[in-house]
């Protein structure tokens, strides 16, 4: 069983589908209602727990290693050379 959204056509979402269609000709209006929607979501839920959680680990980082080692460019230069070789037998 499908949900559905029952939605009034008022002159404001009137106004907002035709500017939407400007941009996505090729979208029908239910189309376009759930990129909105989608957009919505992904905006309050999506990226801003991303960023959180960027932010939660950059500070856990900084507090291990310190604030300096994180922004020193040298340190993010690695290269097969550097280190010493081990062979396993």
């Amino acid at each position: 069983m499908q949900s559905a959204i029952r939605l009034s056509v008022t002159d404001e979402i009137s106004r907002a589908l035709s500017q939407a269609k400007k941009l996505y000709p090729t979208l029908s209006d239910p189309e376009i209602l759930k990129l909105g929607l989608s957009k919505i979501v992904r905006e309050s839920y999506g990226e801003n727990r991303v960023s959180g959680e960027r932010e939660e680990i950059r500070r856990s980082s900084a507090y291990s290693v310190g604030e300096d080692y994180l922004n020193d460019p040298a340190e993010d230069l690695y290269t097969s050379d550097m280190g010493k070789k081990v062979q396993f037998s």
